[in-house]
């Protein structure tokens, strides 16, 4: 089976890139050093700005109580980003997107450890209600802002999505990314572009507190409920007892505050038939994982 061109290339960046780190050893001394004395921590990229960073004081606090250790939060500009900071000991847990989690584990072996779950979660496309787009059939030739290459919400469901109507999403639209659920929400509300992939609980939020105009901007399409929303990964060479740690803490512990960040019910410990959904959905849009963990 093929991977498609932007997959493909997305994928085989992140695979040169966490070769080239190993083999160059690049990044600091914690890679080499499974036990840190303070735990960097990776934010979705959306989200690693100061005011969500705050957002996100209740999940990393977890970390800490779990592992007793300091927590820095570490900035990334996307989800391969975090990919080939864990490779080269730059990020030592994350919290990521549960589509490309396999995909992680194929390229840079990181372990997964917790996944929320129950969360309102799904995707949604955003249209201008100036537009005459009214379905997904409409989205044929439009402007279409995805999130981020990594993104479950606002990339990879969609596009299958799209796929699953008979839409390539790689010549059947004019597709753009937008680097945020926010920045992709407001390109429709400045018309450069017609809709936006998104998650439809980030989108509501934007219309309660009044950030766009729910006339302006609609939903014309959602997917079915995604059953995991956040996964909590780490790289392959951190310390069992401090990944113990952390599954603790978040399954067993104070995490109602973690739990209302990611609108979510339950922590679980991470068990591998929580990607299957994600597994055959990557297999649907042509990504090879077993390709991958050769790279």
């Amino acid at each position: 089976m093929s991977i498609n061109p932007t997959l493909r290339r997305t994928l085989a960046a992140a695979a040169c890139a966490v070769t080239l780190c190993g083999a160059a050893a690049c990044g600091d001394s914690s890679a080499e050093n499974g036990a840190p004395d303070v735990l960097k921590m990776g934010l979705p990229p959306a989200e690693a700005n100061a005011n969500l960073q705050a957002k996100f004081e209740p999940v990393t606090s977890l970390v800490a109580a779990g592992t007793g250790k300091s927590v820095e939060v570490k900035p990334t500009s996307d989800y391969l980003s975090i990919v080939e900071a864990m490779r080269s000991g730059l990020i030592d847990v994350a919290a990521f997107s549960p589509f490309p989690t396999p995909l992680a584990e194929a390229v840079a072996g990181v372990e997964p450890l917790v996944v929320a779950k129950g969360a309102a979660y799904s995707s949604v496309f955003v249209c201008r209600t100036d537009r005459g787009i009214d379905s997904l059939d409409d989205l044929r030739g439009r402007r279409i802002a995805f999130v981020d290459t990594g993104s479950t919400s606002g990339n990879y469901i969609p596009k299958l999505l799209l796929k699953r109507a008979g839409i390539d999403p790689e010549t059947d639209i004019e597709g753009s990314y937008a680097g945020g659920h926010d920045t992709a929400e407001l390109a429709v509300k400045q018309g450069s572009v017609d809709c936006a992939a998104d998650a439809r609980s980030s989108y509501q939020t934007m219309v309660d507190k009044g950030v766009i105009d729910g006339a302006a901007q609609t939903i014309v399409a959602e997917s079915d409920p995604i059953p995991v929303s956040l996964v909590v990964i780490a790289r392959k060479d951190l310390d069992p007892a401090i990944s113990q740690g952390i599954v603790d803490a978040f399954v067993n512990g104070d995490n109602a505050a973690a739990l209302g960040v990611v609108g979510a019910t339950s922590f679980e410990k991470a068990q591998d038939s929580d990607f299957t959904i994600f597994r055959d959905a990557a297999s649907e849009l042509g990504v090879d994982l077993e390709e991958l963990s050769r790279k």
